[in-house]
């Protein structure tokens, strides 16, 4: 009776203790007793920190699933100090990453932000060849968060993501990046986030303006961009364009890309456009066409304007074949304006050459010419005259021309003039009647100008 009695109690003290050692706060005393004698030693014991790590993950679950916050961020701290230390193992990204998945799922956001933070550590010990596969979660973790609507979390994620480029300046790892940067930049556009695209833009922007000019960060930016671009111009939002648009500028403008990605995105902004210019409601018409010439002048590459100026002048023919001038005069616009500025900029320049600036301008003023007469084709009552005259009253009224009736009339009298030199047949042709001919505003200073540029007799 006294041995039943003896193994009851020995039994019920086993059990006792078992309850004991699982209770959480007696788990975390015992992982935070064992992290402190590994983080003392210069040689970490690796079984010991296998099963430290294993322990931790168990205890991360548990937490999650229970719902405990207080739980989770205590073991999420302890987590951060063991891979600060180097502990953590081959699939370590995987590991950290079904534990924030959980959290999504269990609608606790700030636990999963807890445990995005714990890529930072991560980030700095790993190895360089692993951090593209960690990038990669991290980019998983972003898009899962968007479509569950929780974008500070895919914030926090990106956040992470740029940090991760000083610690090395590997291709691998740019190319990780760029490739994750897209796919969220696109969820985030079909969902018409513009905050978290703005933070992308800015962080993007940083780390392209720290990267030396032949980096393979610039291209791979560059097809990122187009990307986006691409997204925009099918969903048809006119405040996402203008927002990337308005990007792309700047970009350009404060040479944070060079010739050669922007020669890129002006080469798949012909296709965009053309692709755009199908479409009779699209609300965006013409805006790829403008940025493309845009970013051409910024090059200042003869080849590169005249690749823009044809890209420009196919989706015109492509509108103009299927719909009427009036219809079609948003993807006519950037073509007409950019030959405008051009003009102004010539004729104000006085005695100062520039050589660039004259061949981009006559190549602009054939590109118009050709449209002209294209259209001109499609009817055969209609006369060239007729055409720029249509073309003038369209751009004065459905454009803010403020201060600018002047010079568009002087673009279109040049355009008149100029291809009645061209063409025999139209030195029979007559302006009389048309609104862009009603009073000379060419000057005899112009008319000089023109004369030696080769434009007038």
């Amino acid at each position: 009776m006294t041995v039943v009695w003896l193994s009851l109690l020995m039994g019920g003290m086993i059990v006792a203790w078992w309850f004991y050692t699982r209770r959480p706060d007696r788990q975390f005393a015992h992982i935070a007793s064992q992290l402190r004698r590994i983080t003392m030693r210069r040689h970490g014991d690796a079984v010991t920190g296998r099963r430290l790590m294993r322990q931790l993950y168990k205890l991360l679950r548990s937490s999650v699933i229970a719902g405990k916050a207080d739980d989770a961020y205590r073991a999420f701290d302890m987590l951060k100090l063991a891979l600060g230390h180097n502990l953590g193992q081959a699939g370590e990204p995987v590991r950290i990453s079904s534990v924030i998945y959980l959290a999504i799922k269990s609608d606790q956001p700030d636990t999963a932000g807890h445990g995005i933070d714990s890529f930072r550590p991560l980030l700095k010990n790993i190895a360089i060849i692993e951090i593209p596969a960690a990038i990669e979660q991290l980019g998983l973790i972003a898009i899962i968060s968007l479509k569950q609507r929780q974008n500070f979390l895919a914030a926090r994620a990106v956040d992470v993501i740029f940090s991760s480029l000083p610690i090395a300046a590997a291709d691998n790892i740019h190319v990780a990046v760029m490739r994750v940067v897209k796919l969220i930049g696109l969820t985030a556009l079909r969902r018409g986030d513009d905050g978290l695209i703005r933070e992308i833009q800015a962080k993007l922007a940083g780390y392209l303006a720290a990267e030396p000019d032949d980096s393979a960060a610039h291209e791979l930016a560059a097809g990122v961009l187009t990307a986006w671009l691409l997204q925009c111009v099918k969903a048809g939002d006119a405040g996402l364009i203008e927002l990337l648009d308005e990007y792309i500028r700047h970009l350009a403008d404060k040479k944070i890309l060079p010739e050669t990605a922007l020669a890129s995105i002006i080469a798949e902004c012909s296709h965009i456009a053309g692709m755009d210019c199908l479409n009779p409601y699209s609300q965006v018409a013409g805006v790829v066409s403008m940025l493309s010439l845009y970013l051409a002048l910024q090059v200042k590459s003869n080849d590169t304007w005249r690749q823009a100026v044809d890209g420009a002048g196919q989706a015109a023919r492509l509108a103009a074949s299927q719909r009427s001038l009036a219809e079609s005069f948003a993807v006519f616009y950037p073509l007409f304006e950019s030959g405008r500025r051009l003009l102004t900029d010539e004729l104000n320049s006085g005695s100062l050459c520039n050589l660039f600036r004259e061949q981009a301008l006559y190549i602009v003023i054939r590109e118009c010419l050709q449209l002209i007469e294209f259209v001109s084709r499609q009817n055969f009552t209609t006369t060239t005259a007729d055409v720029i005259d249509q073309l003038y009253q369209d751009w004065s009224k459905r454009y803010d021309s403020k201060g600018q009736q002047k010079s568009i009339k002087k673009f279109c009298q040049l355009l008149f003039l100029y291809g009645k030199r061209l063409s025999r047949r139209q030195k029979r042709l007559s302006a009389d009647g048309t609104r862009f001919n009603a009073t000379d505003v060419i000057t005899v200073a112009n008319r000089e100008r023109l004369t030696q540029l080769g434009y007038l007799s």
